[in-house]
C-alpha cells in the first residue's frame, strides 16, 4: 500500500513559538494568561471547506452564534486551520505555519482538533507543553489518553498535566464497535474477520482492540465472514474494497470512522458500496430531541441539513464555551479554562447524549453507529 512516513518534524519548530510572545518562563507556567478581553478558539480539521469538515466548522460557528459570540466577560473569535486531506500523512506539515501562529497567539484559549491520529502525534505534546486546552473530535489513537504503548500517555504530556479531552470514543472503543457491526451485518455472533491493515500504531491499536473484543482474525478472504479495513487512507481503502468486492461478491466490508467521515462511500464502485458497512462516531440523525433541535437550528442558519458529523463540532465548541463561561473572570488564565473543562465531568442533555469525561480525558460511554448505504441513503444497523 502507498504510505508516506508520518513525522512531527514539521511542527517541532513551533515549540519555540510558545515563548515567542515575549513572556517570561514563569508567566507561561500552566499556560499563562491571555492578553486582553478577547479569546481565540482554533479549529484544526481535515478539509474544513467540504464534506464532514464543512459541517463541523459550520456547527462550531452555530454554537458560537448561540451565545452571541461571548462567553463570560470575554468576546470569542473563531479561526479555522486546515489539517489536510484524510490519510495524507502530511497533516502536521500542512498545518504547521498556522499552528505556529496559534501557539504564539497571546489570545489563544483552546484548539478543537485534529481529526487524524498522525497529526495529533505532533499537536498533542505541543499544545500540552504550551498549556492550551485541546478538544479532540477524532484522532482515535488510544495512547494519547490511556496506557497503550511504552510511556503512554505520559509521553504525550510533557507538562505533566492533562490538557487533551476526547468527545468521541478512541480506537480501543472502536475496535469493539467494528466487531459488533460485523456481527450484525453477517448475523453471526462471532464473525471471522480478514483485516486489511495499514502500517502504523493507530491501525495496530485498532486491530488489537478487535482481537480483544473476541474477533477471530483469519488470513484468507475465503475463510472470512467479513473484511475490515484498518486505516484512514481513502484511496488505498477504496482500491482494496473494490478488489474484495470483485473477488468475493457479497462479503461485507467494514470501514472505520476515519474513512466514513472522509466520504469513503463516494469513492467505492457499485459492488463495494453495496457491501460496505460504515462505522461512525457521529450519532444517527434525528435520534434524540436535542439532536433534532440542533438539526433544525443548523438548517435555519445555513440553508441545508447538517451531516451526522456536524453534531460533533457543535458539542466540541459548546463544551469549550461552557468551560470559558464557568471560569468567569478567571478565563484569562488558560489553566483555569482547562480546570473548568475537566471539572464539568458529567454532561447531560447534549447533542451527543449524556456522557462523562474521565480525568485522563477519555469519554464514557463511547458511542458508535454503523450503517449501510442503500439508494443513496444511510440505513443504520441496530
Amino acid at each position: 500500500m502507498r504510505r508516506a512516513v508520518a513525522t512531527a518534524a514539521a511542527l517541532l519548530a513551533a515549540a519555540g513559538a510558545i515563548g515567542g510572545c515575549g513572556q517570561q518562563l514563569e508567566e507561561i507556567n500552566r499556560g499563562g494568561r491571555v492578553s486582553g478581553t478577547t479569546l481565540n478558539v482554533y479549529s484544526l480539521l481535515q478539509e474544513p471547506g467540504s464534506g464532514a469538515g464543512r459541517d463541523i466548522v459550520d456547527a462550531e460557528k452555530l454554537a458560537l452564534y448561540d451565545v452571541r459570540g461571548t462567553a463570560g466577560p470575554f468576546a470569542i473569535n473563531f479561526l479555522s486551520i486546515e489539517e489536510g486531506p484524510a490519510g495524507g500523512r502530511d497533516g502536521a506539515r500542512q498545518s504547521a505555519p498556522a499552528m505556529r501562529e496559534a501557539l504564539a497567539d497571546p489570545q489563544v484559549i483552546a484548539v478543537i482538533g485534529p481529526e487524524g491520529s498522525d497529526t495529533a502525534r505532533a499537536t498533542v505534546p505541543l499544545l500540552n507543553a504550551a498549556g492550551i486546552l485541546e478538544v479532540a473530535p477524532g484522532a482515535g489513537y488510544p495512547g494519547f489518553t490511556e496506557p497503550t504503548g511504552p510511556g503512554e500517555p505520559e509521553r504525550w504530556q510533557p507538562s505533566g498535566r492533562v490538557t487533551l479531552a476526547r468527545i468521541t470514543g478512541d480506537d480501543a472503543d472502536q475496535g469493539r464497535a467494528i466487531v459488533r457491526a460485523a456481527a450484525e451485518a453477517t448475523r453471526r455472533d462471532a464473525p471471522r474477520l480478514l483485516v486489511e491493515q495499514e502500517p502504523g500504531p493507530a491501525a495496530d491499536a485498532l486491530v488489537d482492540a478487535m482481537r480483544d473484543a473476541g474477533a477471530e482474525l483469519v488470513e484468507a478472504a475465503g475463510r472470512a465472514d467479513a473484511v475490515v479495513y484498518a486505516g484512514d487512507d481513502p484511496e488505498n481503502a477504496a482500491a482494496v474494497a473494490d478488489d474484495v468486492a470483485r473477488e468475493h461478491p457479497g462479503i461485507p466490508i467494514v470501514f472505520p470512522d476515519a474513512l466514513t467521515r472522509a466520504g469513503i462511500a463516494e469513492r467505492l464502485g457499485k459492488a463495494a458500496r453495496r457491501a460496505a458497512v460504515l462505522v461512525s462516531v457521529a450519532p444517527k440523525p434525528g435520534s434524540s430531541p436535542e439532536l433534532r433541535r440542533f438539526e433544525t437550528a443548523f438548517e435555519e442558519r445555513f440553508g441545508r441539513a447538517p451531516g451526522p458529523y456536524a453534531a460533533i463540532g457543535y458539542e466540541a465548541m459548546r463544551s469549550v464555551l461552557a468551560a470559558i463561561a464557568a471560569a468567569g473572570d478567571g478565563a484569562g488564565r488558560r489553566q483555569s479554562v482547562i480546570d473548568a473543562y475537566f471539572d464539568a465531568a458529567q454532561r447531560r442533555g447534549t447533542v451527543l447524549g449524556d456522557y462523562t469525561l474521565g480525568p485522563r480525558g477519555r469519554i464514557a460511554p463511547a458511542r458508535f453507529t454503523a450503517f449501510r448505504v442503500r439508494g443513496g441513503r444511510a440505513e443504520y444497523l441496530p
